[in-house]
């Protein structure tokens, strides 16, 4: 994989997940109502989780691995991917917390987010390893771009008036087309390498 389609996929793969409708993405819509500027705070509160675990992750990524074990955590990936594809199909309520603890709690009381990053993000931090330190700062930085733009887009439409019913499902389908694909990928680049 070549650092442009390293790139590529870091922002694709995390789109799948951000802009799938759920708890913080209700929290965006809520605080916008009041302050045009919250998705920024919800957004600090999920990166002071985010950024320690990419970094351990990249550690272990550095670490000589077997292919298998590679492969293993490739295949674990896209098997979530797909699972969360199709589980995140049933609408669920979140609680409603405010900014900064929004972002915070959201992430870390959440199994989904935890699973996540010992699946698919591995695997990204794995891949951001072949290419050192670039690979780490450019795996934080299109991640965490993807956190901040989103949901101060939807705090500050949210606080022009803007109503999501409709949007919601687009972002739905759009999340969902990401993650199958991506699954189907993940699971197929690690059969690959164990074929190899």
């Amino acid at each position: 994989m070549d650092y442009i389609a390293f790139v590529t996929t870091v922002i694709l793969v995390s789109l799948s997940g951000v802009l799938m409708p759920g708890p913080v993405f209700a929290t965006a819509i809520a605080e916008g109502r009041k302050s045009r500027h919250a998705g920024l705070l919800i957004a600090t509160g999920h990166a002071v989780i985010e950024v320690p675990i990419i970094v351990t992750l990249f550690i272990f990524g550095k670490i000589e691995m077997s292919n298998a074990i590679r492969a293993a955590i490739g295949i674990a990936g896209g098997m979530f991917l797909l699972y969360f594809a199709f589980s995140a199909l049933k609408e669920k309520e979140g609680k409603q917390l405010k900014g900064f603890i929004a972002g915070f709690a959201l992430s870390t009381l959440n199994p989904y987010f935890i699973m996540w990053w010992l699946t698919v993000g591995f695997t990204l931090a794995i891949n951001a390893a072949f290419f050192g330190i670039v690979g780490l700062i450019s795996l934080i930085i299109f991640h965490e771009m993807c956190d901040f733009v989103w949901y101060e887009l939807v705090s500050f439409s949210s606080n022009k008036g803007m109503k999501f019913r409709n949007v919601e499902k687009g972002l739905l389908a759009t999340s969902f087309i990401l993650m199958l694909f991506f699954g189907l990928y993940f699971i197929y680049d690690g059969i690959k390498i164990i074929m190899s």
